[in-house]
């Protein structure tokens, strides 16, 4: 079968053009209905939100390939945030698919989704501290939908196994409280695009509905608040801040919300007061670490301040605001050298992500014209010249790696990479691609496992993770990674091939045989008749291994 390395596009060469004004993409995903039991309407905008989802995972190598990033350290909540910002869905249709083998049907639903790059540039352009809680705040709802989606399938299985009417009827009234919690989370993503844009008062409207659906919806309140915040009401903002606390005593921000308006009221010693409670619950947001900081130093207490933007700097290296704060602190303690310092640093990042990502754009039109050496040559003078840009070194090691076949030099790349910012998943996922192709098997399996613990919907490198387990016959374990592959993309091609090959090891070739026939109707590719053609061969069905072979050759594959 074709090696998953081979079929896996590395995520910084994109296959679109840098200066198109307008990116398509194109989702695709599905929703089991149970029989009469669920609202047929609900039913298909859940179908909707998970084909919105894919679109939004394609868009995202998108934007981590060729947006302007501000900071030049989009880690992969952020990029997931910025394309749930950015994704405006054009068209949507749907397909009501009737089932044989169990009660209900599937409804099938597909998304076309545009980004328009001016829109992409205007999002990136928001301040650090509104993209940061941007992020926060889509990586709650992200949470929220994941455990919405397991609690309506476990009240479905339920249901199912239910004897009596009385419990069906009991559980059946569940799943209408949960359609109405989920409903309350898709006003929330609404409400988040319209506050986004700049819409304040349609926002405020969004997240009042969510609330009235789900008045337990901690984020609709908190999300609320930040609305007001734009309508200059903090007192509304504060109460819906405690309201959130109240129904989340463990959550960090609305804490952090609270210390942003007694900031902006200059209110300094409560700011501090909510700051330590947030940073009490998550040390590990830069945020607030340098928002606190900004309270003591209004409050002249510079040493205290600094304290708290070298964590903030510790946690995120390039960190502009904090090496200004910093800076700005050590010049009012008249350490001049520490101030310039710190100061010539934040201008330096600024300066080089802004022409770091230039030569970037320039090398990617290069590849998309074939013209590696070019390309790599404009790598090699960005890498002098930004040589604490990671971006850089991530591009070069995807050309070295995808291109010249370098995987040594690759690797060197990614190390390089990862030594600038370790929080990152992309590069751990694409050394082990490198490590897997010098058949490093072991480390490859534990890069994979990197990139899994950074980012747990990380599809691709469950899949990456799963080949490389087979390459080294631990064919369970392979299971185990493909089947979460699939789980999170249920429509790769390739994902399944990985999952076919698990099985035909173990000799579950009628698993393997129905794994690569769903492989061939999404993507009907020479190299997946060839591998179909060898689980016949396996099979001893030598007729139809013939049969696949030749239409492997037909199409233009070659072993």
């Amino acid at each position: 079968m074709k090696k998953f390395f081979v079929a896996v596009l590395v995520i910084l060469l994109s296959t679109f053009a840098v200066n198109a004004a307008v990116e398509t993409y194109e989702g695709v995903d599905e929703y089991y209905v149970l029989g009469a039991v669920e609202n047929i309407n609900v039913a298909r905008e859940r179908a909707r939100e998970r084909a919105i989802r894919d679109a939004r995972e394609k868009a995202g190598v998108y934007i981590h390939t060729v947006s302007k990033v501000v900071n030049m350290k989009l880690v992969d909540d952020e990029i997931i945030s910025v394309a749930s910002g950015v994704l405006r869905v054009v068209d949507t249709a749907y397909e009501v698919i009737q089932l044989t083998d169990m009660d209900g049907y599937l409804i099938r639903a597909t998304v076309k989704a545009d980004i328009d790059t001016g829109d992409l540039d205007r999002f990136l352009e928001k301040d650090a501290e509104e993209l940061a809680n941007i992020v926060a705040k889509d990586k709650v709802i992200r949470q929220q939908e994941h455990r919405q989606d397991q609690r309506i399938e476990t009240l479905k299985q339920e249901y199912r196994q239910a004897e009596t009417p009385e419990q069906k009827e009991i559980i059946a009234a569940q799943i209408v409280v949960e359609d109405k919690i989920f409903l309350s989370n898709v006003k929330l993503r609404e409400g988040n695009r319209y506050r986004d844009e700049g819409d304040h008062k349609q926002a405020e409207k969004l997240f009042t509905e969510a609330i009235e659906l789900n008045p337990d919806n901690a984020l609709a309140w908190h999300n609320r608040a930040w609305a007001y915040i734009d309508l200059k009401r903090y007192q509304q903002a504060i109460n819906d801040f405690n309201k959130a606390s109240a129904l989340n005593p463990n959550w960090d921000l609305p804490y952090f919300g609270r210390g942003w308006i007694y900031n902006l009221r200059k209110e300094y010693a409560s700011a501090i007061a909510e700051y330590d409670k947030a940073i009490a619950l998550n040390p590990k947001y830069p945020n607030s670490w340098n928002n606190r900081g900004a309270a003591k130093s209004w409050l002249n207490q510079m040493r205290e301040a600094i304290a708290d933007y070298d964590k903030a700097i510790e946690l995120k290296p390039n960190y502009v605001k904090a090496y200004e704060n910093r800076g700005k602190a050590y010049g009012a303690l008249g350490d001049n050298a520490h101030a310039a310092e710190d100061l010539n640093r934040a201008a330096k990042i600024d300066s080089s992500n802004k022409g770091a990502d230039k030569i970037i754009e320039e090398s990617e039109a290069l590849v998309k014209r074939g013209n590696y050496t070019e390309a790599l040559n404009l790598l090699n003078k960005a890498a002098e010249l930004f040589p604490d840009n990671q971006f850089v070194f991530v591009n070069r090691g995807n050309l070295y790696n995808d291109n010249f076949r370098d995987f040594d030099k690759a690797i060197a790349d990614y190390n390089k990479t990862i030594a600038l910012n370790d929080k990152f998943s992309w590069p751990y996922h694409n050394r082990a691609i490198a490590l897997g192709r010098l058949k490093r098997w072991d480390e490859a399996i534990a890069d994979y496992g990197r990139a899994i613990e950074l980012n747990p919907t990380f599809a691709a490198a469950y899949n990456g993770r799963a080949w490389a387990y087979c390459q080294i016959g631990n064919f369970e374990a392979a299971l185990v990674d493909a089947d979460k592959a699939l789980e999170l993309m249920p429509n790769e091609a390739n994902y399944f091939d990985t999952r076919a090959t698990a099985y035909a090891s173990l000799g579950r070739f009628d698993d393997a045989l129905a794994d690569m026939n769903k492989a061939i109707k999404l993507s009907p590719e020479g190299w997946l008749y060839h591998g179909r053609g060898k689980i016949y061969k396996l099979m001893g069905d030598e007729a139809k291994a013939k049969s696949d072979f030749d239409k492997a050759k037909q199409l233009g594959y070659t072993e």
